[in-house]
């Protein structure tokens, strides 16, 4: 549903845009924002145990040079959170069976990107690619929770309560292709992105499809 939605619009900006003008972009800063879907996935993992995510929610943030009318460098600031449900299977002699885990998992990225526009007019598919870093944290704990405390001016001390969980940072890539519309300073986009995390040992690299829809300025 939601990519069907997503496609509806950009078929309608491009109905708006057939006689499009050249676009202004070239040489601009721009600056979006936007909503991220991840597609839900099932996985499997070393030893049997197996996690399925459900439909993901997040916001990505990005700045961006249009070095001229089709080519543009920038870097993006993503955030996302999926539901899931493992099913952990024991180790070797352990008596005890197969248990459930249900929690979110979350996902911070740190992307630099290029993108290359088909079109120097103001509608315009585009395609484009990046690496980075990101971070996952499953939420599940890894230790018992930690107290800490600190001093606070004209307040006094204050204590609270933290709950380590497993969490890694991977490098991560990716690739996508999309529809964009610039009316004046206004930047409006479509795009679907496949991501790739590299989490390394026997498991590779996990790669997720997500569909972004952005909104910005050029300054």
């Amino acid at each position: 549903m939601i990519a069907r939605t997503l496609v509806l619009i950009a078929a309608m900006l491009a109905a708006a845009q057939a006689a499009a003008q050249p676009s202004s972009r070239a040489g601009a800063w721009e600056m979006y924002i936007g909503p991220v879907f991840t597609d839900g996935k099932d996985y499997s993992f070393e030893g049997g145990t197996t996690v399925k995510t459900d439909t993901g929610v997040g916001l990505n943030i990005g700045f961006a040079k249009n070095l001229d009318r089709r080519l543009a460098l920038g870097v993006d600031f993503a955030w996302s959170d999926q539901d899931y449900r493992a099913t952990v299977q024991p180790g070797a002699g352990n008596i005890i069976g197969a248990s459930q885990i249900t929690s979110t998992i979350e996902s911070y990225t740190v992307r630099f990107f290029g993108t290359f526009h088909f079109s120097e007019k103001d509608f315009t598919p585009f395609v484009t690619g990046g690496l980075g870093w990101t971070y996952i944290d499953s939420n599940i704990p890894s230790g018992l929770s930690e107290v800490y405390c600190w001093y606070y001016p004209w307040y006094g001390q204050y204590c609270g309560a933290y709950v380590p969980t497993y969490s890694t940072t991977k490098f991560s890539y990716n690739a996508g292709a999309g529809l964009r519309l610039d009316a004046g300073k206004g930047v409006f986009r479509f795009l679907v992105n496949y991501q790739w995390v590299d989490l390394g040992g026997s498991y590779g690299s996990a790669d997720t499809l997500q569909y972004r829809l952005d909104i910005g300025t050029k300054f």
